[in-house]
């Protein structure tokens, strides 16, 4: 089913207070939900506050990490975990190219940076111009990179805000003039979607990132009707999991001269494109983990605060079969995803720890590392002296973007490259709590929340 709530005013009334942004939001999902109460939803918004950079979080975004961890106003105790997609923003479409906007300085905007949302930005595909009278005109961007018309979180900072977009569609793409001094928004560069002209213009073109948050939503959906029992956060998780970046996108990661440089490009294309079949189920050339789990961040022992669970996962690699492919390339991605409770006060825009409730990370087994070591590395309750440091683990190569690039935001995907006779060993995955705001009060402390896990082993060149 598709359903729609307004929370725009009709014309000639007066503009929403942007401060209320917020409240209207969170309305709009209860008159949603009282309406009929039996439905699973995916929530799908394309409204941005134009303008307005996602740097930080503002109190639209924490309305809508809010209502995603179910602690809204109006929920009573504790309400449902709700997934949302929001529209990255759009690049204002300019006739005069002089005056066109590079994506890459052309800030997400609110309330898209909110941690529990899944962000979508746009690519295209479209590059092949048939109308008449634009024989000569040119597709602005090439098959497979950045949409034209999408924003990217390249300008904030890094470690205090999370990389958005999480994923990409399709946005369309625009066309140059022979001259290269115009640009224009042809129908042949854009999507088809329904009209509100009924009878005279059943069908319409669609672009930008309203089109792409859109295809995103319709994923969501798919997945939540074939698997109508796993959780806002495994349907998000397996979204991101999914996704692939285009060879354009890969050429720009393999130009990186470390994993620094990196970053920026992921805070360009988000995790890629996902795909419906791969997040369904795994390919042939695949084997893929899923945990749906539940872990106490922090506990409380005789007014002592401190961290809480770290919960062990062994991997079940045919540990023999990796070693006898000695240097055949194998590709281990993992995706962990989770919701957070916002505190949107006014040391949360500058310290993530504080805007967060707990956060997660995963850490894999190193190569070299044995069982015991591992656990001390990764639990200090598990060392002799819990005080001390524990071991260093040792060589942690081979990730696409590295344990450095995970500071905020609470969805966390990363691949490891290399030898399968390097993976045969690293087969025990941490997944572990870091500080947040619940560690500030004893009740906070005994509080729990739920997290979605993937792994995925694949080897692209082998049966």
């Amino acid at each position: 089913r598709l359903e729609s709530v307004k929370i725009l005013p009709p014309n000639g009334f007066p503009e929403n207070n942007p401060q209320s942004y917020g409240s209207i939001t969170q309305s709009a999902v209860s008159l949603a939900e009282i309406n009929n109460n039996e439905r699973s939803r995916v929530f799908c918004t394309a409204v941005t506050n134009e303008n307005v950079s996602g740097a930080r979080a503002s109190t639209w975004s924490a309305a809508i990490d809010q209502a995603s961890f179910g602690f809204m106003p109006a929920d009573e105790n504790q309400g449902p975990k709700r997934l949302f997609v929001i529209s990255a923003g759009n690049i204002p479409a300019e006739l005069d190219a002089a005056r066109l906007i590079d994506p890459t300085q052309a800030p997400i905007e609110d309330p898209a940076q909110a941690w529990n949302a899944l962000t979508v930005g746009g690519y295209t595909e479209k590059t092949i111009i048939d109308e008449p009278g634009y024989e000569d005109w040119q597709p602005l961007a090439e098959s497979g990179s950045l949409s034209p018309f999408s924003r990217t979180s390249v300008t904030w900072p890094q470690g205090k805000s999370p990389f958005k977009p999480d994923l990409v569609m399709e946005a369309g793409n625009r066309a140059t003039s022979p001259e290269g001094t115009q640009v224009l928004t042809l129908d042949s560069l854009s999507l088809l979607t329904t009209g509100e002209d009924i009878a005279q213009n059943p069908l319409r073109s669609f672009s930008a990132t309203s089109a792409a948050a859109a295809q995103a939503s319709r994923l969501c959906a798919s997945i939540n009707a074939v698997y109508p029992e796993i959780w806002p956060e495994t349907i998000r998780a397996l979204m991101v999991h999914s996704a692939e970046w285009t060879p354009s996108m890969f050429d720009e990661l393999n130009e990186a001269r470390n994993l620094a440089e990196r970053y920026p490009i992921l805070r360009k294309f988000g995790h890629g494109v996902p795909n419906l079949e791969r997040a369904l189920a795994s390919a042939s050339n695949h084997l893929a983990l899923v945990a749906q789990n539940e872990i106490h961040p922090f506990s409380c022992n005789n007014g002592q605060k401190r961290f809480g669970d770290s919960h062990y996962y062994r991997l079940p690699w045919p540990r023999e079969l990796l070693e006898n492919l000695g240097e055949q390339d194998i590709r281990l991605k993992i995706t962990l995803s989770y919701f957070i409770e916002p505190n949107p006060g006014r040391f949360a825009s500058i310290d993530a720890q504080r805007y967060q409730s707990f956060g997660l990370r995963f850490d894999l087994k190193r190569r070299t590392e044995g069982e015991n070591a591992f656990l001390e590395r990764t639990n200090a309750l598990n060392r002799n002296n819990p005080q001390g440091p524990g071991p260093s683990g040792g060589d942690n190569q081979g990730w696409m973007f590295g344990p450095n690039s995970i500071s905020a935001g609470s969805l966390h995907c990363d691949e490891w490259r290399g030898p399968a006779v390097q993976l045969a060993s690293r087969n025990m995955l941490c997944i572990k709590p870091v500080t947040g705001w619940w560690k500030d009060s004893a009740a906070n402390c005994r509080r729990s929340s739920r997290y979605a896990l993937i792994a995925t082993l694949s080897a692209p060149d082998i049966e």
